[in-house]
């Protein structure tokens, strides 16, 4: 630093030392040969210039590496609902400890992929489930309704072990369009293209594209129904469709307007035009026919009450219908004449008080076998006339602590005799207890029993059977 000295210069204002000539110590005033003081400022200023912005280019292609990742525990996910009968824990998003959803940006920051304005975060579990029955019963990996009895002598139980419902996707994040934020959704599990074939293979779940902001969602694609948006608990894949469970997965082009009419009041309205059939839950297309030529109409009212936590509010129901057309067609697939209206009211109805919650719905319509009512039928299998079903589940919960909750539920689908065939389902009723005890922030066990009774149009013969279910899941 001999030099640096000689001419005035620091450590402050340069980043490197710049060794005196030979023979001539600190005190030296002997001029140095080489750069003057102007150009010597000149190359500091611009390595600095290049460090800074060497340092910013760091920062934009990684920037996860500019900051440590925070950690959220389960211990203070707990602590972070407050005490029981706080205002935020009052509500769903808190209680029900779905801390998964509230530490999931924290876990996403370090496994998501940047690519500019393009950001892709993988999520999904990883599921190995338990299924043991008395009887026989449809779909491998989850229950949907009982095969026709056999004689008490033929052995008729059943016993699975299945990974099929684990699921694999990915949000795809990209620039803002206007006030909207632009993004996409995919995901698959490994049902296979026809799930109730009992055919394993990778099954095309969800894949749409969105715009959404405060006031606005609007999506295209596949995506579950925006009709019948509750859901039982149980760790089937299947969670109790054909009992009362009314929704499918199904493509169309949605829009769903918000409002927030206070702080204690929102409601929206959804308008949407979708596939009236979804062949892969078809095990016999002529049980459903086809579309005629144009989409199902769907609306849904929704109204939210009391304080928001996460995104839910204590009270929360909500109403919807639809109306289609469905095209009757021969074993061979050809086209009948005949041609029925498809039409469904479904209310909803969730409530999330202190420990306590209730969620269920209902429906009642007409050729709504790819809606999962009807028991899966749509059509008469002689007449080619529609189903009408009444049907729904209702499902109390509580939880014993913010990782453990218990409920207790029933749900059932009752096409009407009349409008059936001989060999078609009649009834279908599942009556449950379920245990979900999430272990961590990934580790979750869900347990359930529930017996399940299928009646069936003569020759065909009811039955009925306990169920055992168990799955096990890592979540990321």
């Amino acid at each position: 630093m001999a030099y640096a000295q000689t001419v005035g210069l620091n450590a402050q204002s340069t980043p490197f030392a710049i060794p005196g000539p030979v023979g001539h110590g600190v005190s030296g005033h002997v001029p140095p040969s080489g750069p003057g003081w102007h150009e010597i400022q000149e190359l500091s200023s611009r390595l600095e210039a290049v460090e800074a912005e060497n340092r910013w280019l760091r920062d934009a292609v990684s920037p996860e590496r500019a900051r440590p990742l925070s950690t959220v525990t389960q211990t203070e996910y707990q602590e972070s609902c407050g005490d029981i009968g706080g205002a935020c824990d009052e509500q769903a998003a808190c209680t029900d400890c779905n801390w998964l959803d509230r530490v999931g940006s924290v876990c996403k920051d370090g496994i998501s992929w940047n690519n500019g304005k393009i950001r892709l975060v993988p999520y999904g579990y990883v599921a190995a489930d338990m299924i043991a029955s008395e009887k026989t019963y449809a779909i491998l990996g989850g229950p949907l309704f009982l095969l026709p009895a056999v004689p008490p002598d033929v052995p008729d139980s059943r016993f699975t072990f299945s990974a099929q419902q684990t699921t694999l996707g990915c949000t795809i994040t990209g620039p803002d369009l206007s006030t909207f934020q632009s993004s996409a959704n995919v995901a698959f599990n490994f049902f296979g293209d026809r799930p109730v074939q009992n055919n394993p293979g990778v099954f095309f779940m969800i894949g749409y594209v969105q715009l959404r902001n405060d006031r606005w969602r609007l999506w295209a694609g596949q995506d579950p129904d925006a009709l019948g948006r509750q859901n039982t608990n149980s760790p089937s894949w299947t969670t109790h469709k054909q009992s009362g469970n009314f929704g499918q997965i199904r493509p169309g082009f949605r829009a769903e307007r918000f409002f927030h009419l206070s702080d204690n009041l929102t409601t929206s309205i959804y308008a949407g035009l979708t596939q009236q059939v979804v062949l892969d839950f078809i095990a016999n297309p002529t049980v459903a026919g086809t579309d005629n030529g144009w989409p199902n109409i769907e609306l849904r009212w929704e109204v939210g009450l009391g304080p928001d936590c996460g995104g839910q509010r204590p009270l929360m129901f909500a109403v919807g219908g639809l109306v289609g057309e469905t095209r009757a067609v021969d074993f061979s697939g050809q086209p009948v004449p005949n041609v029925s209206t498809t039409w469904a009211v479904v209310p909803e109805l969730r409530s999330k008080l202190g420990r306590w919650g209730f969620q269920g719905e209902a429906f009642v319509g007409d050729a709504l076998g790819t809606y999962n009512a009807g028991i899966g039928q749509s059509l008469n299998l002689i007449t080619d006339e529609p189903i009408y079903s009444v049907g729904g589940f209702g499902e109390v919960f509580y939880e014993l602590t913010p990782s453990f909750t218990v409920g207790v539920g029933y749900g059932v689908d009752d096409p009407r005799d009349a409008d059936l065939a001989p060999n078609q389902r009649s009834r279908n009723e599942t009556y449950w207890a379920n245990a979900i005890w999430r272990l961590s922030e990934q580790w979750e066990t869900r347990f359930e029993v529930a017996h399940l009774e299928t009646d069936w149009m003569a020759p065909s013969v009811s039955n009925d059977a306990m169920q055992y279910l168990l799955s096990v899941r890592f979540n990321f």
